[in-house]
């Protein structure tokens, strides 16, 4: 198994799409020390069934439409 690596350019801001305090807070904390500013949003976004990537892209993707980072 290879090493992970840090990318070369890390993000200065990041929008954290969650309607959940306590997983805000967990990456609050995560990312506390790294100067990243975190903002959030509750978005109520459709639950597609499928596999946990699918699941995921797809959301991404929604959230991302919403906020107008797409």
């Amino acid at each position: 198994m290879s090493p992970i690596t840090a990318p070369a350019h890390r993000p200065s801001k990041l929008q954290f799409i969650t309607g959940n305090a306590n997983k805000l807070a967990e990456v609050r904390a995560i990312l506390a020390d790294t100067g990243v500013e975190l903002s959030s949003k509750a978005l109520d976004l459709p639950e597609l069934q499928g596999g946990i990537e699918e699941i995921s892209r797809d959301k991404c993707r929604r959230a991302a439409e919403a906020v107008s980072c797409a």
